[in-house]
């Protein structure tokens, strides 16, 4: 719609006097097109200005892009690679610092130090300590003081100038009341011309005020008054106890991707002589083939089984080094960091704990559920709150000023009195917001029930879970110990078959894949065992972590 041909005044006028019925609605109707028309005109100057806008940072951010960045440098192929001996002494490169080596005592040492997440959490309990010293101040002596000075003149006027200087502290009753001190001394020139001319005299005015305000009803109380203070060091006994149970769980987290990096460089170097295994087997039977001891079969297996022994060994070396990657950044160090995990084997120590008396300590010892038990206090805590707030406003408000005059600085004293001493009754006629907060309250507590309740079951249930899921790698991993001893008996069986031209080489090759794949399921189970058990003693509440992360 478009303004830009109006009605003339001199056609809108006499309709206007002459047809009083109309008047509203053709204002109305001129009113609404006016608006309609200013809005679509606003959007279509924000879509302009924020298109030119954002036309201009496009061109400036992104203009030939393709000429300043950076592209990586191709890998070396090994043919381009050139022989060790053919390279001269003086051209030979820097030798490279020896690898980072690290143990589990170690990696626990460096994710407590310079863990990227351990060191996030720290600082957030550090704020919450802040919060919690300002909140605690606020309940404490708040103290106020100010200087001032103001000079003024007016033309053909005499100059004038006053000064103030004022003290005053606060101070949260635990009876809910607020009690305020405060004292001033107030000088003030007068410009009068008889007096130091031209400056005038100087007096001075001091006072001191003494006032009370004190609820009698509806927040009369240190529970109500000190609400905030209360829950703020509850909070704080909450984010210790969180804390607490980060670095408990932080500590298995770095334990247990340790001990999965060992396990992934075993089967590693499982794999690694798999392949090797799977080489010599190809050439072997190649060799066979040519002295017509092996048939052409056995060739085609020995060369398949090669290159699914390469593939795998692709696929976890491929995997360690993401993982060995993953692991750095956990630790807080950089990606190009040169690390090597050290060979060792997680402990393997059974678990003998009665399921009933491990549930109940961990209802005992568990920092959350001991948080969760104080949630339904300060849930209890509320309703009581909320029923206080029903209560109607009576207040007691009572003042004691001093207050004096004087043109000397040394005879200054306030020596004059007053005192005003009042009752403040709100009747409480509307309690539609405190009613519907003090249902919610309840609700809440309720809430609260229900959750402690839950968690408690969810707790017993968790243990025996654990305590059997425990029980179970126990016999997995004696299992797969058995197991192992009977595929190394396989092999050197076979081999000797095979050898003698009892066994073909198929039978070979699966015995041999068989003590491979025995061995890295036992390194799985034995890392998963030890992961479980510090989980369990974590859950029971009895896993204690010191600085450095050890337990």
């Amino acid at each position: 719609m478009s303004l830009r041909a109006p009605i003339p005044a001199r056609d809108w006028l006499p309709a206007f006097h002459t047809r009083p019925s109309v008047r509203f609605p053709l204002c109305v109707g001129l009113i609404l097109a006016v608006a309609g028309c200013t809005h679509a005109r606003y959007a279509a100057n924000a879509d302009s200005e924020v298109h030119r806008l954002l036309g201009d940072y496009d061109a400036q951010v992104l203009a030939d892009r393709e000429t300043w960045v950076k592209y990586p440098a191709p890998n070396a192929d090994e043919s381009d690679v050139q022989d060790p001996d053919a390279v001269q002494a003086e051209d030979a490169p820097p030798a490279s610092p020896a690898p980072l080596l690290l143990d589990l005592s170690q990696s626990l040492q460096l994710a407590f130090t310079n863990g990227r997440e351990y060191l996030a959490r720290k600082e957030s309990l550090y704020r919450q300590g802040l919060s919690f010293s300002l909140t605690r101040h606020n309940f404490g002596p708040i103290l106020n003081s100010t200087i001032s000075y103001l000079w003024s003149k007016a033309e053909d006027g005499l100059a004038s100038d006053s000064q103030t200087i004022d003290f005053g502290v606060t101070q949260i009753l635990p009876t809910g009341g607020r009690l305020t001190v405060s004292s001033a001394l107030d000088g003030a020139r007068d410009g009068d011309p008889h007096f130091m001319e031209p400056y005038g005299r100087f007096l001075y005015t001091p006072s001191v005020s003494i006032s009370l305000a004190q609820p009698l009803l509806r927040g009369a109380g240190y529970d109500v008054s000190h609400e905030a203070l209360t829950q703020a060091e509850r909070d704080v006994v909450y984010a210790v106890r969180s804390f607490e149970l980060f670095r408990q769980d932080f500590s298995i987290r770095v334990a247990d991707t340790y001990y999965r990096l060992v396990s992934q460089q075993a089967t590693l170097a499982n794999d690694e002589q798999n392949y090797k295994d799977a080489v010599f087997d190809r050439k072997k039977a190649e060799a066979l083939r040519q002295v017509d001891r092996n048939q052409d079969d056995d060739v085609f297996l020995a060369r398949r089984r090669e290159i699914e022994a390469e593939d795998a060994l692709l696929v976890a070396r491929t995997d360690f080094e993401l993982a060995v990657d993953d692991f750095k950044i956990l630790l807080g160090l950089t990606t190009s960091t040169d690390m090597q995990i050290m060979e060792a084997q997680p402990p393997f120590e059974p678990v003998r704990f009665d399921p009933q008396s491990a549930a109940e300590v961990a209802r005992f010892n568990r920092l959350d559920l001991h948080t969760v038990r104080d949630q339904l206090a300060d849930a209890e805590r509320q309703v009581r709150l909320a029923g206080h707030n029903l209560l109607p406003d009576l207040d007691l408000a009572a003042d004691l000023d001093f207050a004096g005059d004087t043109a000397r600085l040394s005879e200054v004293s306030p020596d004059r009195w007053s005192a005003t001493v009042g009752v403040t009754l709100d009747l409480p006629l509307d309690r539609k917001a405190e009613r519907n907060a003090y249902r919610s309250s309840l609700i809440s507590l309720e809430q609260a029930k229900r959750d402690l309740q839950q968690r408690l079951d969810e707790l017993e249930r968790d243990i025996r879970r654990q305590i059997r899921e425990l029980a179970q790698l126990e016999k997995r991993v004696r299992l797969q110990t058995e197991q192992i001893d009977r595929e190394k008996r396989a092999v050197a069986v076979t081999r000797i078959r095979y050898e003698s031209g009892d066994a073909d080489n198929r039978d070979l090759l699966d015995a041999r894949q068989g003590l491979v794949n025995a061995q890295n399921a036992l390194i799985d189970l034995k890392v998963r065992h030890f992961t479980a058990s510090l989980r369990l003693n974590r859950d029971m509440g009895v896993l204690f972590v010191d600085q450095n992360g050890m337990w």
